[in-house]
């Protein structure tokens, strides 16, 4: 398998990840609509993602064997999988509160919506005729907080929510007009709660469950696939006698400073930037969403490389801005680990799980 058909099999997998969470995503909204507890929605959709989720995985890691990525790899996979599921179970708890808080606060702010207007309505036989009315945007203090948070951010509602309860503001206005516009007021809260209102909380819930939950099975099914792929890969050049030394490289179109930079921009043997002996090389993922790859340097096959360079690291981080060595460490706390002397690799795998420290090709 070519990088490009690796690139190629990455994309259909988030293609499909993303069709399976589009859809969750309407069943949640439809449930939530329809009276069902968040948390419990949520639960659902995840239980019926996660089967969509395992089975889309699995497609994808079928399409690795077939190019052979190894027996032990394909006898692995299922204790592969399942840890995996459990991982992205894990974080569904975290999609699962913020959907909650969204849905919480979303309500609250239509239940203020009703109470500010019941306020107006018991105590308009006490505001004076020239009285300034009460404007409802964000930074109006006397309204209650949540209604500003949940309602006046959104253009459409505010706009509806300021023609509703200017009918309770005008002058002069006799008891029973008043109590026509209360109750004018009320349908018109419910008319947006189920319009623009309806809207809004979809979108919010949008960020809060598909963009989120987007994120985490995404980075994870991309690390882990590109992962095997590279096992794969080390597995092919290591026995090739034929190769003595390979490249790291970026896949195309990645050029955000990250430990990466390091890894392809050091030269630790003598034979150029990025350049190591087979079995020295780092073997990437070196992160999550990790696009880095192994090429092979037979032109520099009968060339003798020099002993390590214990300095190569600090020497590559000294020569840029400290922020940007920062970033490529994780912190400039890490920076200034290497630049002591401390190896990269050892730094970067700090509080990491052993399962993904980053490890040299000839390092099972």
């Amino acid at each position: 398998m070519t990088p490009a058909e690796e690139r190629a099999l990455l994309e259909a997998t988030t293609a499909g990840l993303d069709d399976a969470l589009r859809e969750g995503l309407d069943d949640l909204v439809a449930m939530i609509a329809a009276g069902t507890a968040p948390r419990d929605a949520v639960a659902m959709v995840i239980d019926g993602f996660q089967a969509e989720w395992r089975a889309t995985m699995a497609t994808a890691f079928a399409g690795l064997l077939s190019q052979g990525v190894g027996s032990a790899l394909g006898a692995d996979w299922p204790s592969v999988q399942v840890a995996l599921s459990a991982r992205l179970y894990a974080q569904a708890n975290t999609v699962s509160r913020a959907v909650e808080g969204v849905v919480r606060r979303h309500t609250l702010g239509f239940t203020d919506a009703r109470r500010l207007a019941l306020e107006l309505f018991e105590g308009y036989s006490f505001r004076a005729p020239d009285a300034e009315p009460l404007r409802l945007n964000p930074r109006e203090p006397r309204l209650p907080q949540y209604m500003r948070q949940a309602l006046m951010t959104d253009d459409k509602v505010a706009g509806a929510m300021r023609s509703a309860f200017a009918r309770l503001q005008v002058s002069n206005l006799r008891t029973e007009a008043l109590r026509a516009a209360y109750t004018g007021v009320l349908d018109a809260i419910d008319a947006i709660e189920a319009g623009p209102g309806a809207a809004l909380q979809r979108k919010r819930i949008e960020v809060a469950f598909f963009e989120r939950m987007r994120y985490f099975s995404t980075r994870i099914a991309q690390t882990e696939l590109h992962r095997a792929y590279s096992i794969r890969e080390a597995a092919i050049l290591m026995d090739d006698e034929d190769v003595e030394f390979v490249q790291i490289r970026r896949a195309p179109g990645v050029g955000d400073p990250c430990i990466c930079a390091l890894m392809i921009g050091r030269d630790l043997f003598g034979m150029g930037a990025g350049v190591y002996p087979k079995a020295r090389a780092p073997r990437p993922p070196f992160h999550p969403f990790c696009r880095c790859v192994m090429s092979p340097r037979l032109d520099l096959t009968g060339k003798t490389a020099k002993p390590e360079d214990p300095e190569g690291d600090a020497y590559f981080l000294r020569r840029l801005n400290g922020s940007i060595a920062g970033r490529i460490m994780g912190s400039r706390a890490k920076a200034e680990s290497v630049l002591k002397g401390v190896r990269a690799e050892a730094v970067a795998n700090a509080g990491r799980d052993a399962g993904y420290h980053i490890k040299p090709m000839g390092q099972r």
